[in-house]
Parts: C-alpha cells; sequence; structure tokens
C-alpha cells in the first residue's frame, strides 16, 4: 500500500467514525441513550476505585479502574439492551429506572463493602445467615457517595427542560444487536480470563477469589453481582440426590466407632476452650534445635507438659488456612475443586463446635488479625459455624506488623485483655499470622544466630519466624497465668497447614545444614493439648484436623450424639483405628482392613457431597 492509498484508507475509516457519532447523537433520545451508558459506566469505574481507598483524595489517575471498562459496558449494554423493547416514552422512564437502581445497587453495595468487605446481594435474602456477618451499621454515608446519584438528578433535569421525547416504537432488531453484543464480549472476556487464564493471577469473570474486590475487578460490581445471583438461585433449589444421601448416611455411620469410654472421657468438662491455630506450623520443628538452640522451646515444653498428638497430618485441599478452620469446626473434609470457604459460605453446619459449645452454655467467639472477608472468613463462621461475636482486624490496635501482618505479640496481647472480660466459659478461636510465608521476619527478631547462607534461605527465614511465634504464645501463656484464667481452660495449639516444605521444598532441598534432620517432607503438623491438670501423654494415633472437633468434644465430655452423626473425624484418645486420608487421597498410617481403606479412600468424595448440597442443613 503506497503512502497516498495509506491516507486514502485512514481517511474513510475516519469519516465513518464521524458520521456514526453523528448518527448516534442527531436526535435528543439518541443522546440521552448514550448519556445514560456512559453515566452508569463512569459509576462503575468510580465504584471499583473507592474500594481501594479510604478517603476522595486517595483518588488519582494510577488507581482508577479503566482496565476492564469494556467489560463492564457490556455487562451493562445487557441491562440497557432491554429499553428498546419499550415504545415511545415508556423507554426513557425505563432508562432513567435502570439508572436509579443502578445507583441505589452501587450504594448498598459500597455500604455493605465498608463493614463486611462484600457486596450486598440475593444470597443475603435467599440465605438470611449470611447477612451482616460482623453486626455493625450499614449507615456509613460519606460526601463523595453522591457522585452515585447527582448524574440522575442532572439528567431528569435535562429531560425536563428539553422536553425530550422518543418517538419510536419498540426495536426488535436494536434490542438483538445490543444484546447479543454485550453477551459476545462476556464470553470473550470469559474465555481469555477464566479458560486461557491471560490475564494476571486472580483475576476472573466467574471464579471466585480470595477477597470480594479481586472477584469484582474484572466483571465489575454488575457482572459479579449478576454471576453470584445465578450461583446463589442454583444453590437455593439444589436438593440432596437419594443415591448421594445413602452414599453419606452410609459413610458416617460406619465411621462411628462404638467403644467403652475411658479416663480421657468428660477431663476437661466445663472448661474455657482457646483454639490457638499457628500460622504454618510443622510438626518436623518440635523438640529440634538449630545452631543449638531450641526453635520452638515452649511448644516443646507444652508437648512433654500436656496431650501431645505426634501424627497429625495437614489435610487441606483448595484452600489452605481456610480450610484447617472448617476441618477444626466441622469436622468435614474439604472441596479439592474449589476452596469451600469463597464458594459455600451460605452453608450451615448444624453441628459446628461453636453451636455445640452454644448448647452447653459457652460465650463462642472467632478473631482473625484480617479484615472482614478476607477468603470470606466472617461469612464462614458467622453463618457456617454459628459463632455468637467476630473480632476482626478493626477490633485491634494495629501497632506491630511481624511478618504477614499484625505480630503475634501484639495481637496475642490484645486478646489476653479481652478474654478478661468474657463470660464463663468461653470457647475462642484465633490463628496467628507472624509465622506466614516468605517467612521473611526483620533482623531485629532473629535469635538464633544461624549461619548466614542458612539465615538468608527460606528454611533459616522459617526458624526464626517459628521461634519468635513460640516467644508469643509463651508471653500469651503467661499473661493467662497471671490472670488466673489459666486454671480453667484448655489450650489446643495446632498448624493449620505445613509450611516451609509446603511451599518452598524446591528452593531448599540442596542445603545442607546440621545433618539434614529436616528435608523430609511428612505433611505433619503439631497438635498439643493443654490444661493445667492434664496428666502428660504422647497420643500416637494416625489423624489429621477433622478429628479435632471429636476429640476435644470428648474430652470435654459432650453427649456425643451431639457430633457423632455429622462428624468425618474420630476420637483420637479413644479410637481403635489408626490411619488417615490426606490430600491426593494418600492414606497414612494402618489400616485394619479393606473395608477401612475404601471407606478412608472415600473421604474427601463425601465431603464434597455433603458441602455441595449442603447436606446437614438441607437433608
Amino acid at each position: 500500500m503506497d503512502k497516498t492509498s495509506f491516507k486514502s484508507y485512514f481517511k474513510k475509516i475516519y469519516t465513518s467514525l464521524i458520521e456514526a457519532k453523528n448518527k448516534l447523537l442527531t436526535t435528543q433520545i439518541r443522546k440521552l441513550r448514550l448519556s445514560i451508558v456512559i453515566a452508569m459506566l463512569i459509576k462503575t469505574i468510580l465504584f471499583l476505585t473507592l474500594l481501594q481507598v479510604t478517603t476522595a483524595d486517595e483518588i488519582k489517575i494510577g488507581n482508577i479502574q479503566f482496565k476492564f471498562a469494556l467489560v463492564y459496558l457490556a455487562f451493562i449494554l445487557l441491562l440497557y439492551s432491554f429499553g428498546y423493547l419499550f415504545s415511545k416514552n415508556k423507554q426513557i422512564i425505563f432508562y432513567i429506572i435502570l439508572n436509579i437502581s443502578y445507583s441505589i445497587l452501587l450504594i448498598a453495595d459500597l455500604w455493605y463493602f465498608r463493614v463486611n468487605r462484600d457486596f450486598f446481594g440475593i444470597k443475603n435474602i435467599l440465605f438470611k445467615g449470611t447477612f451482616n456477618p460482623i453486626g455493625s451499621s450499614l449507615f456509613n454515608f460519606k460526601l463523595i457517595d453522591i457522585i452515585f446519584i447527582i448524574d440522575v438528578f442532572l439528567i431528569i433535569v435535562w429531560i425536563v427542560k428539553r422536553n425530550i421525547k422518543n418517538p419510536h416504537e419498540k426495536n426488535i432488531k436494536d434490542f438483538l444487536f445490543t444484546l447479543t453484543s454485550s453477551i459476545l464480549i462476556i464470553l470473550i472476556s470469559f474465555i481469555c480470563l477464566d479458560v486461557l487464564k491471560l490475564g494476571k493471577f486472580g483475576t476472573s469473570i466467574v471464579s471466585s477469589q480470595w477477597t470480594t474486590l479481586m472477584s469484582a475487578e474484572a466483571p465489575g460490581p454488575l457482572g459479579y453481582d449478576v454471576v453470584q445471583a445465578s450461583k446463589t438461585l442454583s444453590k437455593a433449589i439444589n436438593k440432596v440426590s437419594d443415591e448421594d444421601k445413602q452414599k453419606i448416611e452410609k459413610w458416617i455411620d460406619y465411621n462411628k466407632e462404638d467403644i467403652q469410654p475411658n479416663k480421657y472421657s468428660g477431663l476437661f468438662q466445663g472448661k474455657n476452650v482457646i483454639f490457638l491455630q499457628i500460622e504454618s506450623l510443622e510438626n518436623f520443628v518440635i523438640n529440634q534445635k538449630a545452631n543449638d538452640k531450641e526453635i520452638s522451646p515452649f511448644l516443646n515444653k507444652l508437648s512433654r507438659e500436656g496431650l501431645y498428638f505426634n501424627n497429625i497430618y495437614e489435610q487441606n485441599n483448595a484452600g489452605n488456612s481456610i480450610d484447617c478452620d472448617l476441618m477444626v469446626n466441622t469436622s468435614i473434609y474439604p472441596l479439592g475443586d474449589k476452596i469451600t470457604a469463597l464458594n459455600y459460605g451460605e452453608n450451615v453446619y448444624s453441628n459446628s463446635l461453636p453451636r455445640i459449645l452454644e448448647q452447653e452454655g459457652y460465650t463462642t467467639i472467632s478473631t482473625h488479625a484480617e479484615l472482614p472477608g478476607e477468603f470470606n472468613w466472617s461469612e464462614l463462621h458467622k453463618n457456617g459455624f454459628g459463632v455468637q461475636s467476630l473480632w476482626s482486624i478493626n477490633d485491634y490496635t494495629y501497632e506491630e506488623t511481624v511478618g504477614y501482618g499484625l505480630s503475634d505479640r501484639s495481637f496475642l496481647t490484645q486478646i489476653s485483655e479481652k478474654v478478661k472480660d468474657l463470660k464463663k466459659p468461653f470457647f475462642l478461636q484465633a490463628p496467628t499470622l507472624s509465622s506466614h510465608g516468605p517467612f521473611n521476619i526483620d533482623q531485629k527478631y532473629r535469635e538464633l544466630n544461624l549461619p548466614d547462607e542458612i539465615d538468608k534461605s527460606y528454611l533459616g527465614g522459617y526458624f526464626e519466624s517459628v521461634h519468635y511465634t513460640d516467644k508469643q504464645l509463651e508471653m500469651f501463656f503467661n499473661q493467662l497465668e497471671s490472670s488466673g484464667l489459666l486454671n480453667n481452660t484448655v489450650l489446643v495449639i495446632y498448624g493449620d497447614h505445613t509450611g516451609v516444605h509446603k511451599y518452598y521444598n524446591d528452593s531448599i532441598k540442596d542445603l545442607d545444614y546440621e545433618g539434614n534432620w529436616w528435608k523430609e517432607y511428612d505433611h505433619k503438623i503439631p497438635l498439643i493439648i493443654y490444661s493445667k491438670d492434664v496428666t502428660p501423654s504422647i497420643v500416637e494415633a494416625h489423624g489429621g484436623q477433622v478429628d479435632i472437633l471429636p476429640t476435644i468434644s470428648y474430652l470435654l465430655g459432650l453427649n456425643d450424639n451431639l457430633y457423632k452423626d455429622t462428624s468425618m473425624g474420630r476420637i483420637l484418645v479413644n479410637t481403635n483405628r489408626n490411619a488417615t486420608i490426606i490430600k491426593g487421597n494418600n492414606i497414612v498410617g494402618e489400616v485394619n482392613s479393606s473395608e477401612e481403606k475404601d471407606h478412608l479412600l472415600n473421604a474427601y468424595d463425601i465431603g464434597d457431597k455433603i458441602i455441595k448440597n449442603n447436606y446437614f442443613n438441607n437433608p
């Protein structure tokens, strides 16, 4: 193509665009339609921008969400297209109502998000237990919120002042063209982002991500609400099949063990219970040294003075820490194809540990030093587990960061003060954060004096992070002791999943340090149950996180009718079986029969059926 032809080609394109623009704006009704669409698109972008900032002063060009504007436009046009099915002035009324409704939706989602870090949707209507888990006031107007309604008034004034009317009858052709165009854009976006994974990590139109903010980034608020509504409606009408029901009942029935009570039954009856879920804590550090210093001296001490379960395995599946939350509270194996908490927050576990303990007169609290909505923990704990109170990061003074977030020193110190005023007996569960990967704990917190090569590695960082957390656990223990709470309290300490081996094994496998006792990845996490009057013992039964609920329930002397028909775990201090299952359907321990082997191999599949059918709340 020569220079003249090239100029002629682009001149034709330019002329065509001008003609299209002139045609689009030839009448007042066309200008109105365009204004409505543009107003809705601008509000979408501003809405998503506001979710990431706390004040209007933080709204800068770099923060404004332009990247997926075409997708936002497609979802807007999806609704906009139905306007063509109305004739004359009914079409104008439709577009006014559409714009007003969208403004109400954005304001409702924004106010709900400020409290719960989630959007208000159909789920909160059909599954009422999911509504406002944090429980704070949802009316949180800020001056900047006016931007979502000011266009409505301007457009109405414009319509009245210019006496805008629509002379056209309904137009099926334009309706179909706009509808199919919007669907095509959405479909292409879905293929690119969800199927081909061409976007950055976590970018998706349909899949639920770690946070609502991440989930809504690509589809926008309208797309997110549409997707979530479709998922919610499918769950609302879902009924468990007779075949699945029989399989679940058969598995649960086989899982029960008819064994006479032993010395552990009711050992801790009536005592306060504190679950400390330690981030990334692996069992291999217990009773081990690095540079001739104990890595976890306090946990070592508790393992000698309490009940130490030395054959406990991580059973997390698609999720990590949040899967552990699920298992210790419900004794149900988590999903493998998606993270359970993110996708089934509306599920109710009628025999969860908090609900069982509440029946026994316990005050129940869950706390995370994180924002509400992170991994959907607040909805899972409040609706799913039925916890009475939630303490999020907003209930703490954020005074020190170590590792992943609020330091374990600050977190546990503040908890020790909070629990003093709780009505007794109480059940509290709290996960720590400082030993979270990549274990880049600051130098001022490192006390093991490891060789330089090891200190700079993930292995050295892990040792130091665990050592730091261990020191804070001892501090917490002493604070409970000084307040008198320890006299009538049971501490249940366990790892949420493995750490340095799970995520950084390839990076540490070639290190050579102190005989390499640390190299084996055995998937074990420690479980230590301590009370001042317990007779020390090592419990060698093979088990996992699903066994914690029935085991602590047995130790508290709870009637097994409260959990035996809904539990997938075993009572580890009173069992005749010595095997369990971990991710990948790998059996650890020793099975007694082919029936027991088949039983274990079906465990995750049964957990899948229970969760996806909301079985214990939808039989």
